[in-house]
């Protein structure tokens, strides 16, 4: 299937990069995306979430590793 929506993050201090892939669940009428990051499932059970939570996720992440 392919990906509606890439996002790529560099981490300068780190020197790390994030692929972040968003493809639409097709049966859901909601706003919600199956999300792979760096090739693997996310979250790893698989089920689709909203923009919301992973752009929460990716915040305090970047803000946990500071």
């Amino acid at each position: 299937m392919k990906a509606d929506l890439r996002i790529y993050v560099k981490d300068y201090l780190r020197n790390k990069n994030l692929k972040i892939q968003l493809t639409r669940v097709p049966f859901a009428s909601s706003r919600q995306f199956w999300v792979r990051m760096n090739g693997e499932p996310w979250p790893k059970s698989g089920h689709p979430v909203s923009l919301t939570r992973l752009m929460t996720a990716l915040s305090k992440s970047l803000v946990k590793s500071r």
